[in-house]
């Protein structure tokens, strides 16, 4: 199904990409599509924008707060983890297309450059056509791609449905198996992250709203109530005091039905949090609730 076609009177769809690309020569990094080439997005955009009429996550908020209507066949434009393409590919072309979009950043991925685990691992694995890891749950070989991606995505879900497991140290551990440096930065493409002063110049443009999406992309409903005080407060600041960005946005890391919980919406709440998507699938219709709103991943 084309995206347009999830266009639906009287239903908001919300749409959640995390990169946009130029050629990047990778064969096995971003084979999930995670970052869309600028060619696919440009004709996702141009035929939701020919289907439908973009809206703000500001005006999703307004409508379900205060009953603000929205046009029909209303989409809206969601960004997650705070990639640097965000705003040198992707942005221009919505801005071209006056498109609006909503930014939500990980804070400790901009303050440091700083990699998510899995494109730790999958920097590793890209380097390495052939051989073998020794992982928490059994010996795993591999050799040539599909053998790879196949290692790969049997990664993502154990670490995923895994509370207890540390997946950083797990990177490291796998970066140091296949005799690399461990390392937690990069300025590919497909790695490199916003600084704070881009943030600031994405959040200028009045086109264009940025939020916070945590400060270690960790699943909320898996942090103790102390961590889970110490990961909102901390990205909550530090959007503040280096970007100066105070909003009542945000949204869930990972986004999964098990990745948040009552604990979690309350603990925004109390931060002054009123919109808080997640990333299950879906269209919304009348009477959602602003911290249960689904979204439509595009890969």
């Amino acid at each position: 199904m084309s995206y347009e076609q999830r266009l639906q009177d009287g239903r908001l769809a919300i749409y959640l990409f995390h990169g946009v690309t130029l050629p990047h020569g990778c064969r096995i990094r971003n084979y999930t599509r995670k970052h869309l080439d600028l060619d696919t997005f440009a004709a996702i955009i141009r035929r939701l924008k020919a289907h439908g009429n973009g809206v703000s996550m500001e005006q999703v908020k307004r409508h379900y707060e205060q009953g603000e209507p929205l046009p029909d066949r209303a989409f809206a434009i969601t960004f997650d983890d705070g990639f640097h393409n965000n705003l040198t590919v992707a942005a221009p072309l919505l801005a071209e297309e006056r498109v609006p979009a909503m930014f939500y950043v990980t804070t400790g991925f901009v303050d440091a450059n700083r990699m998510g685990w899995i494109d730790r691992i999958e920097l590793a694995v890209e380097t390495c056509v052939k051989g073998s890891l020794r992982l928490p749950w059994g010996e795993r070989a591999f050799d040539g791609d599909e053998a790879r991606r196949q290692l790969l995505s049997e990664i993502r879900v154990k670490v995923k449905g895994d509370r207890n497991m540390d997946a950083d140290a797990l990177a490291s551990d796998i970066q140091r198996q296949l005799g690399l440096q461990v390392t937690f930065e990069s300025d590919h493409p497909l790695d490199r992250k916003l600084t704070w002063k881009e943030v600031q110049q994405l959040a200028s443009d009045p086109l264009f709203m940025v939020a916070g999406h945590s400060h270690t992309h960790r699943i909320l409903e898996y942090l103790s109530d102390q961590e889970l005080t110490d990961e909102l407060d901390t990205s909550l600041g530090l959007l503040q005091q280096k970007a100066r960005i105070v909003s009542d946005h945000y949204s869930y890391p990972e986004g999964l039905a098990f990745c948040y919980s009552d604990r979690v919406i309350a603990a925004l709440r109390a931060r002054g949090i009123r919109c808080c998507p997640s990333a299950e699938d879906g269209n919304n219709g009348p009477g959602m609730d602003l911290f249960r709103l689904k979204r439509i991943m595009v890969n």
